[in-house]
C-alpha cells in the first residue's frame, strides 16, 4: 500500500522543516532549510535541501548534521514538493 504524501509549495515545505527541526534540541542552531525540486515524480523524491541558514555564533556539530539529515529523510517520506506554477 502506497503512503499518501502531502503536497506543499516550497515556502510551506521549508516552514514545515524549520518547525520540525525546532523540536529537536540538537538542531537549535538551524533557522531555515531551503529546498528545490528534483524534477522527479512521486514515488521518487520530489525535493532536496540546498542550503541551511544558521544562527550567528552557533557552532555546527556532527550530531546536529546527523539529526538534520534524519529529519529530512523522514520528511521526504511524508511530503512532496508542488511544482512552481
Amino acid at each position: 500500500m502506497a503512503t499518501v504524501r502531502t503536497k506543499l509549495k516550497a515556502a510551506e515545505l521549508e516552514a514545515a522543516i524549520a518547525k520540525r527541526l525546532a523540536e529537536r534540541p540538537e538542531c537549535a542552531g538551524i533557522i531555515q532549510v531551503y529546498v528545490k525540486a528534483t524534477g522527479r515524480e512521486p514515488p521518487e523524491d520530489t525535493w532536496m535541501h540546498t542550503l541551511v541558514s544558521r544562527r550567528p555564533n552557533s557552532p555546527r556539530l556532527q550530531e546536529e548534521t546527523t539529526v538534520m539529515h534524519a529529519v529530512l529523510n523522514e520528511m521526504r517520506k511524508e511530503f512532496d514538493l508542488l511544482p512552481d506554477e
